[in-house]
């Protein structure tokens, strides 16, 4: 079994059967002396039947068996190339996001790094699959750290359990890494503010339950998002400018959330780097806009 594409394979070393269904049960009467003598055509149409090989079940959910079968392979090949497919079918591979997230322990790097690939792709669906990829965040490679935050922000909103971890990231001493981590808080922050309105409207419910719940959920966003935000304005001073840009870049996403930021987005419009400029002026426009 080879290895998924070459250039897959690049991107990883620098950035997880088919069910037989046999149908052909023949019961015999149990009492032949009483059984009618079966017709030629009929005896004919019984032969044939039987000469038939077993049905094999086919279709997404087949295939997603046969490959998460697969990922238990002891060849190195064939696991990398079963996580590889299984991302391949995004959201179609859903069923198989814990044996995938199991890979994310491989003994292999390359394997590890396809695991938390597929689950990046399969995105929200992935997320039970979260704290193996947290825990994927302190793994010995860098471009398996690098792929495992950018899990975690694909995943979006579930994902902000591991906000904690993704801020250690930002200290990561990898560049790569580093800038994922500030990718996927900016991700987990839109895809919290989207997540707000409907709270908003709860707090004005009859049911003083539902307002005592909005107010709550609520209460827990805010504190996720100001965590977010604190670290991200941090990050903005990294000594590498691509990093300060993902920073950057990630509390535009975060909207009216990062109004605190908007000091330290001011000054990096005198950033030495023009990407960073930019995207500095991205941001507060973005964040003067979602405040209207």
């Amino acid at each position: 079994m080879s290895l998924p594409p070459k250039n897959m394979r690049n991107r990883l070393l620098y950035a997880p059967c088919c069910c037989l269904c046999l149908a052909l049960c023949a019961a015999a009467p149990k009492d032949s002396a009483k059984a009618p003598a079966a017709s030629v055509p009929a005896a004919a149409a019984q032969a044939k039947a039987a000469a038939r090989p077993p049905a094999v079940s086919t279709g997404p959910a087949a295939e997603v068996d046969r490959l998460a079968d697969q990922l238990k392979s002891p060849d190195l090949g064939k696991r990398a190339f079963a996580a590889y497919k299984l991302g391949e079918m995004r959201s179609g591979a859903k069923t198989a996001v814990l044996e995938i997230a199991n890979l994310l322990t491989d003994s292999n790097p390359v394997v590890r790094g396809y695991a938390a690939d597929a689950l990046a792709k399969i995105g929200p669906d992935a997320a039970n699959g979260i704290p193996a990829l947290a825990n994927a965040l302190s793994d010995p490679s860098d471009y398996v750290r690098g792929y495992a935050a950018n899990a975690l922000g694909h995943i979006g909103f579930e994902a902000r359990e591991a906000v904690p971890e993704l801020i250690k990231s930002l200290r990561d001493r990898h560049p790569t890494v580093r800038g994922y981590a500030a990718n996927a808080l900016g991700d987990i922050g839109a895809a919290i503010r989207k997540t707000l309105p409907p709270l908003y409207r709860e707090l004005h419910h009859t049911d003083p339950k539902v307002r005592i719940r909005a107010a709550q959920k609520m209460g827990e966003l805010e504190s996720r998002t100001k965590m977010i935000v604190g670290a991200l304005s941090v990050a903005m001073k990294d000594r590498n400018p691509k990093v300060r840009s993902c920073a950057v870049m990630s509390l535009g996403k975060t909207g009216a959330g990062a109004k605190s930021a908007v000091p330290a987005l001011s000054g990096a419009l005198k950033d030495p780097d023009r990407w960073v400029r930019t995207y500095a002026a991205e941001a507060l426009i973005k964040i003067d806009r979602d405040g209207r």
